[in-house]
This record gives structure tokens, C-alpha cells and sequence, in this order.
């Protein structure tokens, strides 16, 4: 049946926490562009999140009923995982009872754990999405959680969505017997007005996401200076977003270069504000370990910016086969001579950037990901079933 002639739904979908300066990073702008593709057609589309600081009152978009609710620190230490939204369960509980299917992007934390146990008492239909944050673990309270109500939701789902296949295979060791409910879902990225210019001069290298440990920013300055001095006198390095801890760590770094000029810290942009930027620099880097499967390197793509990788990205089989950008190994060396392909190889940066945008538009297309929630909502949900709902 097509998609166009089927029965509007009611979607509530719900995430961790929104915040001026996108702490929360890629399952937030996932949720966003989801919940704008599925209102583009037509459904009744609503998101539910903890918030932090003053952010616009339709953060989804327009479409999207945005449903914020003041997130507070319950358990001091442990990061997101300490966060809870306890305003927001009243008006989800309200909600759940006309909704027709839920997709929860799932996290051990108090926001997402109440938001499931919540579905199940409403026996409401609703899938699941861990952007791979769902995982063995050896913590305690991670394990307690799993006991009380994190496996139960997992084989509670109608659909467990997957991005990788170590996250598959995770995700497999909870459900056990329930594991016909797995499906792989890729995130994707809505088609961009900016384009980025082809560089002429000089080569600016931006590091756009949270300065955290595992990303590993400083490394980016680090490799950067490795650069022949006849390369970097023609390179400039950008580091964007919030500081999860190594803000110090590379300002250490750059201070032991004798702060020079080509190097800087220009901390956070409001998420609204990250493609502009994207599509003033000309190479972007992000140096993590065993990212799963980043949107900040999707949105670079759709702007046309070639991208760096390691090989431990998710998105590293794609970006070598579309030859959208370089990817190299863990180590800082391996960093640098990537780095140092776009300055010196004529046409890396043009076949590169084109690359860039045909797989943004043909592998990743936000319209390919909403047929295949539409589709799976339809399936799971019961807008067919209960047409007046309850």
C-alpha cells in the first residue's frame, strides 16, 4: 500500500535531553530529523525530552509538537546517566494513551528508564533505538538496570533497532529469544542548502563535537603539528563544542605549541548553527575510537565537506567506498598523513566533496529512513487495529 494513502499516525517519540549547546549530541539530531521527515507526511508527530537551558519552543521542528520538561541531576557523577525529567512523566502518561506507536531512544538513564516502564504499563506498542548505548556492561548500576528494566524493555519492543554490528550483536545477548524483533536502522541527514567552497588558499581542518575523551580532539593538534612546516603553513585547525572534560586537555596542547595562531578553541554552537560553520572549513576530522555511527560526520557530508575518519568508525565502510574522505588508522602518525592528503594531492578535495554529497542524498536520505519508520510503524502500531483509538 503506499505510503501516501495510509492512515495518519500518532508517534510520540522520546529522547534524553535537549540543550543550547547539543551536549547530548547524535541521538538528539536523530530524533529531529526523524520527527520532521514523518510530519513532512503528513503524521501526528510529538517529542518528549529533558531540557537544559533555554532552547526555541520547537526545537523538532515545524510540525512537531516539541515537548521539553526541565531535566534535573539525580544522581551526581555518572553524566547523562544521573539525568531525570520527573515533570515530564504526567504529560507522557496523558499522551501514551491516544498515541499509536512510541519510538524510545533508549539509554540507561531516568529519563528514557521511566519513559519505558511507562509504555509497558500503558501496553502502548513501541520500538526501540540504542544508538549504541545499549551494551554489556560491567558497572553496577548498569546491571541493576538491565534487571530491572532494561532487558524487559528490550523484549518488550515490537522493533530494536541497530546501527552496527557490534550493537546487533549486543542487543542479540539481551533479547535471547526475542531477537526477531532486531532490525538494522542507519541514521540519516536531511538535504542541505549550504555547500562548501572549494578551499583556496589555505586548508581549514574542523573537529565538530563534544570535547570528549574517546573522541579525542587534542589529537587533531597533535597531528596537525606532525604536518611538513611548508604543509601547515597552509593549514588552520578548528575545535567546536562543549567541553565533556578534555576542554582542558587541548588547550594544554595548544598552549605547549606556543598558542600559535593557526590552532583554536571557538567552543560551542547552538546545533542550528553546526552546517553554516561545517560549510566554512574544508575538511572535516573527528579522531574517535569505536564511534558507532556519527552525525556530525553525515551533516558534514551533506554540505559537500570531505571527511576523516578512523577505521573503528561505523561510518568508515561507507566513507570508503563512496570516497567521500580519507580513512586511516588510530594512531596520530596515521592522523597526519591524512591530514596532509588534502593539502598536497591535486583533486582529492573536489572528488572527495562530490563524493560527500551523492552518498548524503543516495545511502543517507532522511526520506529512505522515513518509508522505513513509516513502514515499520504501521506494521507494530495500532492506528489499523484501533482506528478511534482507545
Amino acid at each position: 500500500m503506499a505510503s501516501d494513502t495510509r492512515t495518519t499516525l500518532r508517534i510520540v517519540q522520546v529522547v534524553t535531553l535537549v540543550s543550547p549547546d547539543g551536549a547530548y549530541g547524535g541521538p538528539v539530531r536523530v530524533a529531529q530529523n526523524q520527527a520532521q521527515a514523518l510530519a513532512l507526511r503528513g503524521h501526528d508527530v510529538q517529542v518528549f525530552s529533558g531540557v537544559q537551558g533555554e532552547v526555541d519552543g520547537a526545537y523538532f521542528g515545524a510540525g512537531v509538537r516539541t515537548r521539553l520538561y526541565k531535566a534535573v541531576r539525580l544522581i551526581p557523577g555518572i553524566g547523562f546517566a544521573g539525568m531525570a525529567a520527573p515533570s515530564m512523566l504526567a504529560a507522557l502518561w496523558k499522551t501514551l494513551k491516544g498515541a499509536d506507536v512510541v519510538h524510545l531512544h533508549l539509554a540507561r538513564d531516568l529519563v528514557m528508564l521511566p519513559a519505558a516502564l511507562l509504555c509497558l504499563l500503558r501496553r502502548v506498542p513501541f520500538v526501540v533505538q540504542g544508538h549504541g548505548m545499549i551494551d554489556e556492561s560491567d558497572k553496577k548500576l548498569a546491571k541493576l538496570l538491565d534487571r530491572l528494566i532494561t532487558i524487559r524493555t528490550l523484549r518488550a519492543s515490537k522493533k530494536c533497532f541497530w546501527l552496527t554490528p557490534e550493537e546487533r550483536d549486543s542487543l542479540g545477548s539481551f533479547l535471547g529469544d526475542h531477537a526477531a524483533s532486531l532490525e538494522c536502522l542507519i541514521n540519516g541527514v536531511p538535504s542541505s542548502d549550504i555547500v562548501a567552497a572549494k578551499p583556496s588558499g589555505s586548508f581549514e581542518f574542523l573537529y565538530l563535537a563534544r570535547l570528549q575523551k574517546r573522541k579525542r580532539p587534542s589529537l587533531l593538534v597533535e597531528a596537525a603539528n606532525l604536518l611538513p612546516e611548508a604543509v601547515r603553513a597552509r593549514t588552520r585547525v578548528a575545535l567546536v563544542g562543549p567541553d565533556e572534560g578534555e576542554a582542558s586537555e587541548v588547550l594544554r596542547r595548544i598552549e605547549a605549541l606556543g598558542s600559535p595562531e593557526w590552532v583554536r578553541l571557538e567552543g560551542a554552537l547552538q546545533p542550528s548553527q553546526t552546517a553554516a560553520r561545517m560549510g566554512r572549513a574544508s575538511v572535516f576530522v573527528l579522531p574517535s575510537i569505536d564511534e558507532p555511527f556519527p552525525m556530525s560526520v553525515l551533516e558534514a557530508m551533506s554540505v559537500g565537506l570531505p571527511v576523516v575518519v578512523t577505521d573503528s568508525c561505523g561510518l568508515a565502510p561507507y566513507i570508503r567506498e563512496s570516497g567521500a574522505g580519507v580513512v586511516c588508522d588510530s594512531s596520530v602518525e596515521g592522523l597526519s598523513a591524512a591530514l596532509r592528503r588534502f593539502v598536497v594531492e591535486p583533486g582529492l578535495w573536489e572528488s572527495s566533496s562530490a563524493a560527500a554529497l551523492k552518498a548524503s542524498k543516495e545511502v543517507f536520505s532522511m526520506d529512505s529512513i522515513a518509508t522505513q519508520l513509516e513502514d515499520t510503524y504501521h506494521r507494530v502500531g495500532r492506528a489499523l487495529r484501533f482506528p478511534n483509538g482507545y
